[in-house]
């Protein structure tokens, strides 16, 4: 059973949610926070610091769900293991990425579309920048361990790879397509990373 606290916080967080999504995070006002959750607005500062507590307390779920992932993809030999990976193997993947972005549709579009004015506002950029670092290394990694590799994929190349990748589901978001909708040009898109991918790679090896 919550507690009238808990109550009050939960109810602030379902008020300052639906303000940041009608509104954006900029123009979203406090005193229309607090009259949503039917406080005073002195009263959320004793729950939350500031606007911007409330928006990574409202998106926590989602940033802590994508650090997870990107922790799991950081792991060692992750790229040569990707690289192995069946086509079958990318569909599953790709799909609960698409199951999580479609679940969590809302908080996706507060974090992309709605976070202009806060910390976040960058946040396609950042990791866009985060992963493209990553994945050069492992890629260089890569060839390391596979001295029959001649070629040379340069970070450009990578950062455009994912980019694709990326924007896939920021497209999602944007143009609010129905998971249904994604699944019918899932094959198109899967297939040129897929094999698009392996050739810029596998076409180097002997």
């Amino acid at each position: 059973m919550q507690t009238p606290k808990e109550h009050t916080r939960r109810e602030i967080l379902v008020a300052a949610r639906e303000e940041f999504i009608q509104m954006g995070f900029e123009k979203a006002s406090m005193r229309t926070i607090a009259k949503k959750a039917k406080v005073s607005t002195s009263n959320i500062y004793n729950y939350f610091e500031n606007k911007e507590h409330l928006l990574m307390e409202i998106l926590n779920p989602i940033l802590s769900g994508l650090e997870k992932a990107f922790q799991f993809i950081s792991q060692p030999n992750y790229f040569e293991k990707r690289f192995n990976d069946s086509y079958e193997t990318w569909r599953e993947r790709f799909n609960v990425a698409l199951d999580y972005v479609d679940t969590n549709r809302d908080d996706f579009t507060l974090l992309l579309l709605k976070s202009q004015g806060s910390t976040l506002e960058d946040f396609p950029e950042k990791i866009l920048t985060r992963l493209t670092s990553l994945n050069y290394e492992q890629y260089k990694q890569f060839k390391l361990s596979n001295p029959n590799y001649k070629g040379e994929v340069g970070e450009f190349v990578v950062r455009n790879i994912l980019s694709y990748f990326l924007n896939i589901f920021v497209q999602m978001i944007r143009q609010n397509i129905p998971k249904e909708e994604m699944l019918l040009y899932e094959d198109s898109m899967l297939k040129f990373l897929h094999y698009g991918y392996k050739g810029s790679i596998a076409s180097d090896l002997n």
